[in-house]
């Protein structure tokens, strides 16, 4: 259990210190502090002048994203984080900073370690549920090498300094603001990106108009015509896959996406097709800056810049009505053959293994298909 009964014991809370990370609105606690970091009033103001410096960072978006899971070792009687294991490497928590708790009970802590200031939250697996499995995600490290501030430049934070933590870090960051479900596909796939963002609205359809769900996909599959993000978004989602061999993907460049139930008789069946009509995915404007990013020369005005587009265009797809995204039609279609176990053998040229049905028979036996095409 991550949340033990003993409450932390609360310090008078200064403005600065009423806002923590990225993500949850909600009731707002500065957890209990080593007395040797409050042993003068000189200190205290050092302390609050940090936080502030910290927050000015965050909102001038100097912070490094990580989004990784972690092992956190947890003091259940202060809970707070003590510690963390991250690439190998443990990082003791001299001091945490801020931590908030949203009604659904997320927690999110930053913390102060030898090697910086990092955000850490507490992630249930399953929102829908009281009691659920949770993951600690190391989000982002603020970043120490920059000044929080301009030579002359005084310290101003937006009118309401939580609303511009909601907004950084660009990117993968915004995983706090977007729905649990979408935020665990982010997290398979890597990254936040507007064609994961049209998987996740496709399989969210067809769930509500089929009733498809990770439970019952056994019984339904899926046809892709591309081979996109969307698709992992699709495969978690739905929880038809292509290993259980009801996913199907064809690259044709389109977002259509066919819904359907397997019969036994392999007869047409009413299918729900799903087609994209809006062009919100589209970022062919940004070819140029993502030609310098794969060349490794984009500045990073240019980063910024193309990250925010491609946030506006998530943000765009997660918020448009379902009829201005998509077209939805129901057709007659026939389910696709499934194999069903496969035997094994070995190629008789190369000796590694292969499925008996996808081989090529020969004189001397089993071919695979690469060995084939080279004896012709």
């Amino acid at each position: 259990m991550h949340v033990g009964k003993r409450k932390p014991h609360l310090s008078r809370l200064s403005a600065a210190q009423k806002y923590v990370g990225i993500g949850f609105r909600s009731q707002l606690v500065l957890m209990k502090v080593n007395s040797l970091w409050l042993n003068s009033w000189e200190r205290k103001v050092e302390i609050l002048m940090d936080i502030q410096e910290i927050l000015s960072k965050i909102q001038k978006e100097a912070v490094t994203v990580i989004y990784e899971k972690v092992q956190v070792q947890f003091d259940n009687a202060q809970q707070t984080p003590l510690g963390f294991q991250w690439r190998g490497k443990h990082y003791e928590v001299l001091k945490p900073l801020m931590v908030s708790k949203s009604p659904g009970g997320y927690l999110q802590y930053l913390l102060l370690t030898g090697e910086g200031v990092f955000c850490l939250t507490l992630v249930r697996d399953r929102e829908d549920l009281y009691l659920s499995r949770s993951r600690w995600i190391l989000k982002y490290r603020v970043k120490d090498n920059e000044p929080p501030k301009n030579a002359g430049e005084t310290v101003t934070l937006a009118h309401d300094p939580l609303q511009t933590l909601l907004s950084l870090p660009q990117g993968v960051s915004r995983l706090a603001m977007v729905p649990l479900l979408l935020s665990n596909v982010a997290y398979y796939h890597g990254h936040l990106c507007p064609e994961l963002a049209i998987g996740y609205r496709a399989a969210m359809v067809a769930c509500q108009e089929l009733g498809l769900s990770r439970k019952n996909a056994h019984e339904f599959y899926v046809l892709a015509e591309n081979m996109s993000s969307a698709i992992e978004a699709l495969q978690l989602l739905t929880g038809c896959t292509i290993g259980n061999q009801n996913f199907f993907a064809y690259d044709l460049g389109k977002h259509v996406y066919y819904f359907g139930r397997f019969s036994t008789d392999r007869k047409p069946r009413e299918a729900l097709r799903v087609a994209l009509t809006n062009l919100v995915v589209d970022l062919s404007h940004k070819s140029g800056v993502e030609k310098k990013i794969l060349a490794g020369k984009a500045s990073a005005v240019e980063l910024k810049k193309y990250q925010q587009a491609i946030d506006a265009a998530v943000g765009e797809i997660l918020n448009l009505p379902e009829e201005e995204l998509f077209s939805k039609t129901r057709i007659s279609l026939r389910p696709p053959r499934v194999a069903g176990r496969k035997d094994y053998t070995k190629c008789s040229c190369c000796g590694e293994v292969m499925a008996v049905e996808k081989s090529i028979s020969g004189e001397d036996g089993y071919f695979c298909q690469v060995c084939a095409a080279k004896a012709i």
